[in-house]
């Protein structure tokens, strides 16, 4: 695939414009293809319990996030062409087609989350999805340690995971801890921009001091106009909206919590918007 300069070389925010580039475009439809090829073999390994997204690809965020840390992937293993095959750590998995892609460009992928159930998919997916040349496995985490020796793995990516974690401080040491020295973290976070989601201006801060005290940018973060930014409720995957049953379910639920706490009332519905930022580092 030929490859236009610039578009993903960066850290920052989304951009709607990265959406109308020839590259963008190019990915995309390979993301499309490759997810299509896994979720055909879905009956194969599928559990009933999976409480996660089976079509992530197609939501406001991850239309940006798959293939921005696709191509700095693909980039890296371009870089090491010479080398053996490099072990990526795919850092709060679930169960999704990304590291079986990520696998075909020749890297040992090892899947790590916290759900015992993306742990029994994701194994019963490597025997009935490609992955060649590479391999993808899989680690448990505790959601504290990450199961892998210091300076063991050649890179890792994660995808709008770090916003879920209550004590990411730890997660950040660990991601440190086991990266090779030079080795590259590619990590995509929500951005709350009205004031009641994950993450905020206050643990943005608190973040990004933790990354820069272990890691050093490889692309240095880039401006993005707020009115060309991807958020929740533009581009092409926009956030749908509870519906009326919906919400009217959730304000029933939250008032008999408030009347049970004694607690003052809260809006009838949490209106959010989130943006997502990308960065690319490597361990210093």
């Amino acid at each position: 695939m030929s490859k236009e300069p610039h578009i993903f070389d960066r850290s920052g925010h989304a951009a709607l414009a990265d959406l109308e580039t020839p590259r963008w475009k190019e990915l995309f439809a390979l993301m499309e293809k490759e997810q299509a090829e896994f979720l055909a073999k879905e009956s194969a390994f599928r559990s009933p319990d999976y409480k996660w997204p089976r079509d992530p690809l197609h939501t406001w965020s991850r239309v940006w996030e798959y293939p921005y840390a696709y191509e700095h992937l693909s980039a890296m293993r371009s870089a090491d062409q010479a080398g053996s095959m490099p072990v990526v750590v795919d850092l709060g998995s679930g169960v999704t087609f990304f590291p079986f892609s990520v696998a075909r460009l020749g890297y040992r992928v090892v899947c790590t989350d916290v759900d015992p159930v993306c742990g029994k998919d994701i194994l019963r997916a490597e025997k009935a999805v490609s992955v060649s040349p590479g391999s993808v496995s899989w680690k448990a985490t505790n959601g504290q340690e990450l199961p892998f020796e210091n300076n063991s793995v050649d890179g890792i990516y994660c995808v709008s995971v770090l916003e879920h974690i209550p004590s990411f401080d730890v997660t950040v040491k660990e991601m440190a801890r086991i990266l090779k020295p030079g080795s590259m973290l590619i990590l995509t976070i929500d951005i709350d921009l009205i004031g009641n989601k994950e993450i905020g201006p206050a643990k943005y801060r608190v973040l990004k001091r933790l990354l820069d005290n272990q890691f050093e940018y490889v692309h240095f973060p880039a401006t993005v106009h707020p009115l060309d930014m991807l958020n929740s409720t533009t581009g092409p995957f926009r956030f749908i909206e509870p519906n009326f049953a919906e919400k009217a379910m959730f304000r029933t639920k939250n008032m008999i919590k408030l009347l049970l706490a004694r607690r003052r009332a809260k809006p009838p519905w949490p209106v959010s918007r989130l943006a997502v930022e990308g960065m690319v580092y490597k361990k210093r």
